[in-house]
C-alpha cells in the first residue's frame, strides 16, 4: 500500500510539474521594473498633489522640474467617455499637472520668497529652450475627464509586440480610478484597481495591434486626470 501511495505520488507531482511549467510558457513575461520615465512621473504628480494641499511653493517648482525634463508628446487619440456629469459640488478641474502650470502655481504660493522665485525663474527658462514638450521619443500623455459613479473613459492605442507596454494614470481631483486593459477582441489582460490616486499597469502584448485602454472612475464626481503611456 505504502509503495503504491509513493508511486501515485511521484506521477502526480511530475504531471504538476509538467502542467505548471507549460502554464508558465504561455505567461507573457513582466520582469520589467517600472520605466524611470514613469517612475519620475509618479513622483512629479505626488509632489503636486502634495504641494497643492498644504499649499507649498518648493513641491510644485520640484514637480515642474521633474516634468520639464521628460520628454513627452501628446497622444493624439480621442477618448470615448460614458456616463452622466455628476450631481457634485466638487467640480472637475479645468487643467492637468503641466510643468507651466505648476511653475505658476509655484510663484503664486511662494509669495515675496526670492529663493523659491528664483529656481522658478530657472526652471521656466530652462523649460522654454529645452523644447521638451512635442519631443518625439518620450512617453505619450493625454489630459482628460471621467464622470462620477462609475463612469468610464477608454482609449484605443496601438502597441507592438514583445515591447513592454506601460500605462500610468493619476486622478487631478482625488478620485479613485480603475484602470483595465484589454486585448482588441475585449479580453482582459491585466488591471489595477487598488483604492488610489494613481493607476500603472504593464504587459507585453503578444502581437501587434491596438489595445484597449479603460480608466474607470468609481468616486461620486467627476475628475480630470493625467494619462501617460511609453
Amino acid at each position: 500500500m505504502k509503495r503504491a501511495f509513493l508511486f501515485f505520488a511521484a506521477i502526480f507531482a511530475v504531471v504538476t510539474v509538467s502542467a505548471q511549467s507549460e502554464l508558465d510558457e504561455e505567461k507573457p513575461k513582466l520582469e520589467q521594473s517600472v520605466s524611470e520615465e514613469m517612475k519620475s512621473l509618479q513622483t512629479a504628480y505626488s509632489l503636486a498633489e502634495y504641494g497643492y494641499a498644504n499649499t507649498s511653493s518648493s513641491a510644485l517648482i520640484g514637480a515642474a522640474e521633474i516634468l520639464a525634463q521628460i520628454p513627452t508628446q501628446e497622444l493624439g487619440i480621442t477618448p470615448e467617455q460614458k456616463g452622466e456629469k455628476a450631481e457634485s459640488e466638487k467640480p472637475a478641474s479645468e487643467s492637468g499637472f503641466t510643468a507651466e502650470k505648476l511653475l505658476e502655481d509655484g510663484k503664486k504660493f511662494a509669495g515675496k520668497d526670492k529663493t523659491m522665485l528664483q529656481w522658478a525663474a530657472k526652471v521656466e527658462k530652462w523649460l522654454k529652450k529645452s523644447g521638451t514638450r512635442g519631443a518625439v521619443g518620450g512617453p505619450k500623455y493625454d489630459y482628460s475627464f471621467a464622470y462620477g459613479y462609475n463612469g468610464t473613459t477608454r482609449y484605443k492605442i496601438p502597441f507592438y509586440a514583445g515591447r513592454f507596454a506601460e500605462v500610468m494614470v493619476r486622478s487631478i481631483d482625488y478620485a479613485d480610478l480603475d484602470l483595465y486593459i484589454y486585448d482588441e477582441n475585449w479580453n482582459l489582460i491585466t488591471k489595477d484597481t487598488s483604492y488610489n490616486l494613481g493607476c500603472y499597469a504593464s504587459f507585453v502584448p503578444k502581437w501587434t495591434g491596438s489595445f484597449w485602454i479603460v480608466i474607470k472612475n468609481t468616486s461620486p464626481w467627476d475628475c480630470c486626470y493625467g494619462m501617460f503611456t511609453n
